[in-house]
């Protein structure tokens, strides 16, 4: 059994945008160079290239969202969260 905890995380153009949700082991508060760097280098295309814009203008935001108990309870969340939003109306992607 995991018991590291998971971290379900969004990204976006400051403080007000959702673009992007992910999921890692990595700390959202203390790992974000890390998680960023994980994004731009093995997230989808299209998701790297746009982290890397937003990283380049310095208006690249991550927030937590929620923790999980396990890698696939995280990406499950990870998951719901990304449809939530979309229900919402606010064009998000998961990797």
């Amino acid at each position: 059994m995991e018991t590291a905890n998971y971290h379900i995380y969004g990204m976006g153009l400051g403080d007000d945008d959702l673009r992007y949700i992910g999921w890692t082991c990595k700390s959202v508060d203390n790992e974000q160079e890390q998680i960023c760097s994980d994004v731009t280098q093995n997230g989808r295309r299209d998701i790297a290239e746009w982290a890397k814009q937003a990283l380049h203008c310095g208006k690249l935001s991550i927030f937590e969202i929620e923790t999980a108990p396990s890698a696939e309870s995280a990406k499950d969340s990870a998951m719901f969260w990304c449809e939530y939003y979309r229900w919402l109306g606010l064009d998000v992607d998961y990797a």
